[in-house]
């Protein structure tokens, strides 16, 4: 049996939280029910160390859950991931309740789990990436050959992807990953890209009086024309929090896209008094967008 030697002294810094019955992380569909993990006791690894074993339960104490078994099997093959250990197996899940009619319900919880090998990059490789060579796209990421898979650096690569593509007007790409594994506990990432349109600024539209238009109109550096930059828009509204109200938000911004014509109309909406029509823009999806929504 492999025991976890610190996971005890991490509930008990959790023990005035459990006590009030509050959830670090609540995943719960039902405030008025569920689960909370006080502690934890995983058994049945060969591969994982000692101190990798805690802190994988560590990141479940304190966490409230459904009492759902197969989404927090989920969460526990989750945490393995993110050391490594991309082939863990939930054997068995079981609980103890300190408090039966708590709630949410502080329970032990108790997990039987086959981590196997901890895997190593080999390499990452693209598909159907033509905006950006393969050494740009690689640079999105932290890992380096050699280095143990961790699941929340190959999504911090594909958010950086995100960010390059439409940073260049690709609104409506996707990335998909795949991981290949090998024998010899190494693997591939694998990433297609669906690049799609290219989308260009077809002009800014202002709702506001004509005197803080033509002030804000002034601050825009991004030309009708230009390839749309979509990090450009909230750059822009951070550095003209002066100009704007105190009650603008994200929400006020409107991007309306047009894929036949690859153009974006960006709409600030600084005084809805302005537009008595109350205008709800709409984007003009390309013919595969409206065959894929079918």
């Amino acid at each position: 049996m492999r025991l976890i030697p610190w996971a005890s002294f991490v509930a008990l810094l959790f023990l005035p939280v459990l006590l009030h019955g509050q959830c670090v992380n609540d995943r719960r569909s039902n405030r008025n029910a569920g689960i909370l993990i006080g502690d934890s006791a995983i058994t049945g690894t060969q591969s994982i160390s000692a101190t990798e074993l805690a802190s994988v339960a560590s990141e479940l104490i304190g966490s409230c859950f459904d009492e759902d078994s197969e989404e927090l099997e989920q969460e526990i093959r989750t945490a393995f991931q993110d050391h490594g250990y991309f082939a863990a197996k939930v054997n068995s899940l079981g609980f103890k309740a300190h408090d039966p009619l708590g709630v949410p319900k502080p329970v032990i919880l108790e997990a039987d789990v086959s981590d196997g090998p901890r895997y190593k990059l080999a390499e990452i490789t693209f598909v159907e990436n033509h905006a950006f060579s393969s050494a740009e796209l690689r640079d999105q990421f932290q890992l380096k050959r050699g280095d143990v898979i961790e699941r929340a650096k190959i999504a911090g690569g594909l958010m950086g992807l995100r960010k390059l593509y439409r940073s260049r007007g690709f609104l409506d790409w996707a990335a998909i990953p795949d991981v290949q594994f090998a024998s010899n506990a190494t693997a591939t990432l694998e990433v297609s890209l669906r690049e799609g349109t290219q989308y260009h600024l077809q002009k800014l539209n202002i709702v506001a009086d004509k005197e803080i238009a033509a002030r804000l109109r002034a601050e825009w550096k991004l030309a009708d024309g230009e390839v749309y930059d979509d990090s450009y828009v909230d750059q822009y509204v951070e550095l003209n929090r002066n100009l704007l109200p105190s009650g603008f938000d994200k929400a006020s911004i409107q991007r309306i896209q047009n894929c036949p014509d690859g153009v974006v109309e960006v709409r600030l909406l600084i005084d809805p008094a302005e537009d008595p029509l109350h205008t709800v823009p709409k984007n003009v999806p390309c013919k595969e967008q409206q065959d894929v929504s079918k």
